[in-house]
């Protein structure tokens, strides 16, 4: 390891982090508990820890702790995309359907008539992979969109929170490549990543992410292991005050999730 990090000495730059970290805490609208780390090539040089695991629950929140790290998923899945490009397996600006031909029955979604029914067509095209990494693919969320609230509110089409394979199936929203929309396409890429491993998305994380780099402590399951040291989801109220939700997802998952963090892997730092 360094002994030292930007001109500091390893004992200053720690009393300086640790104090960033409680600052957080202590601040005037809070954080529950806050983890840090800093790295470089040859390890860790700082880990530090400050405030709760759960609000007012007095139980620290370590360094080892289990967290849901949700939709940073999306990066994991796309890591996982561009080892199938370096292999020769996948073309990026191939129609991904051709991969997942699931992704070919997909209708757009134009709207909604006079009865409230969704008026719906065959798109142009099929995103590429390409385009559902860079969320130009046509999808959207539920708790983002008003059409797809609609059809979730109105049709009974499942919310991505459902954890659900059904959830994914969503018509498009948009021609791909017409515009950016922050959504589900990322799934769809996860789905590519299925088909061309034969192997569920945890098992391909497993095999070629988290085994080549050391990381044994991240899955899509939220073990029993995992929830004796699991930091609490908080909302915030509008006066700032902090609540534990106490909201867990299906675990383990019906389907793994590649973007949404529906259920992303959990992981302990």
């Amino acid at each position: 390891m360094t002994s030292a990090v930007h001109g500091l000495d390893r004992a200053t730059f720690q009393r300086s982090a640790d104090g960033i970290l409680q600052s957080a805490v202590d601040a005037e609208q809070p954080v529950p508990g806050v983890v840090a780390m800093v790295t470089d090539r040859n390890g860790n040089v700082y880990e530090g820890a400050a405030g709760e695991r759960r609000f007012g629950a007095d139980v620290d929140i370590t360094t080892d702790d289990a967290f849901a790290i949700f939709s940073t998923t999306k990066a994991i899945t796309a890591t996982a995309v561009l080892q199938l490009v370096e292999e020769g397996k996948l073309d990026l600006d191939k129609p991904a359907n051709e991969y997942v031909p699931e992704l070919g029955t997909l209708k757009l979604l134009e709207g909604f008539d006079g009865d409230g029914e969704p008026i719906l067509r065959d798109p142009r095209a099929y995103p590429t992979t390409r385009q559902l990494l860079t969320h130009t693919g046509g999808f959207g969320y539920d708790f983002f969109d008003e059409s797809y609230n609609r059809l979730a509110q109105e049709k009974g089409q499942p919310s991505v929170t459902t954890a659900t394979r059904a959830a994914l199936t969503t018509p498009l929203l948009f021609e791909p490549g017409e515009r950016w929309q922050y959504g589900s396409n990322i799934d769809w890429a996860g789905q590519v990543v299925e088909q061309l491993r034969g192997k569920r998305l945890g098992e391909v994380f497993a095999e070629h992410i988290f085994a080549p780099l050391g990381i044994d402590d991240m899955t899509f399951a939220l073990n029993d292991e995992f929830r004796t040291r699991l930091a609490e989801i908080h909302a915030r109220g509008a006066d700032g005050s902090l609540t534990p939700m106490d909201f867990e997802l299906p675990s383990p998952p019906r389907w793994t999730s590649a973007a949404t963090g529906s259920t992303g892997p959990w992981v302990s730092t």
